[in-house]
């Protein structure tokens, strides 16, 4: 190193700055995680994307100052682009629902078993992957009420007779009901 040269003798960036980039990435991967997590009921988990967006974004402004030193100082952004690439890729992953089908696909046997036989529940248990809060006879269906949403009840429901009403809630304690797999539905029911 020469005197008041902040590189390597290679002429990279700083063994500081390196790690600042690494510890970032490993900062925004981990906020990530919590974002696809709260993407895997069939409705977002919404407190919890709230304070990982957050994180987030914060997180965006020190990759912002980081990839802004790594470029005028050191001429590299090679290290910088391993925040974005993990970004773009859980959006992509929640674009596509991929969270909320993959827990539904790992979990779709467990509550087949428990739907066959349907009883009511008001316990806490968990089915698959997912917390379940309350299990409900529907018909000839069974309703999952599932850990999620932020003021509202949501959850799955075997239903295969079909959905009574497809669409948003219309009033106070109406469930509205989407297509999600087959005979299984996704559901919101209105505080």
């Amino acid at each position: 190193m020469t005197d008041g040269d902040p590189t390597t003798e290679r002429g990279g960036p700083a063994s500081w700055w390196k790690a600042t980039a690494i510890v970032t990435a490993v900062l925004v991967a981990l906020t990530c995680g919590v974002i696809v997590w709260s993407f895997m009921p069939p409705v977002v988990y919404f407190p919890f994307f709230a304070l990982a967006a957050s994180v987030l974004l914060g997180m965006g402004g020190v990759w912002l100052i980081l990839s802004l030193i790594g470029w005028m100082k050191y001429k590299t952004l090679r290290l910088s682009t391993i925040a974005p690439v993990i970004v773009l890729v859980t959006g992509a992953l929640v674009t596509l629902s991929a969270p909320s089908h993959v827990a539904f696909a790992l979990s779709k046997d467990s509550l087949e078993a428990v739907a066959a036989d349907c009883q009511k529940s008001l316990e806490n248990q968990t089915i698959g992957v997912y917390r379940v809060l309350q299990v409900w006879p529907v018909g000839n269906g069974c309703r999952f009420h599932i850990e999620g949403g932020l003021i509202d009840s949501i959850g799955l429901a075997y239903l295969p007779d079909g959905a009574p009403y497809l669409g948003k809630p219309r009033h106070d304690g109406d469930i509205g009901y989407q297509e999600f797999d087959g005979d299984w539905y996704s559901f919101v029911q209105r505080f």
